[in-house]
């Protein structure tokens, strides 16, 4: 008598929780709003080279803030530079905010002040799945 095995096998999760922004801003000045309305401390990380495939390389900048006493870390990712998205099936979104699985209260918060943002059209959790093309969000 023949068995039949089923393997479950998992994705892997990834570790962070995005949030999708779309704003007209440039960085600079979306990240300077965004330290005025939350009392963050956004200073820029690093630049990054994204290179896709049939299409030219592009960069994107990185702004992270860093929370010693409250433990919580975040950083703004220009999605869509004037050279093209990062992440191209989230080319809507201009900003992704890469959140080190803090979600909760203070994502909450983080969503409540990027929406009555000046200039912020929109602002909408991002599911983890949705990422295509998720390992340029691996860095350090």
């Amino acid at each position: 008598m023949a068995v039949t095995l089923r393997l479950d096998i998992e994705e892997e999760d990834l570790p962070f929780d995005f949030l999708g922004v779309s704003c007209t801003d440039a960085g600079h000045r979306f990240c300077w709003n965004l330290n005025r309305a939350l009392g963050t401390e956004l200073s820029f990380h690093q630049e990054l080279h994204v290179q896709h495939k049939k299409r030219p390389p592009t960069k994107h900048c990185v702004w992270r803030h860093e929370d010693e006493f409250g433990g919580w870390t975040f950083d703004v990712v220009w999605n869509r530079s004037p050279e093209g998205a990062m992440i191209p099936n989230l080319v809507h979104f201009d900003y992704l905010l890469r959140i080190e699985s803090i979600i909760g209260e203070q994502a909450n918060r983080l969503m409540d002040s990027l929406r009555t943002m000046r200039r912020v059209a929109a602002c909408f959790p991002v599911e983890a799945s949705a990422v295509r093309g998720h390992e340029v969000l691996y860095y350090e």
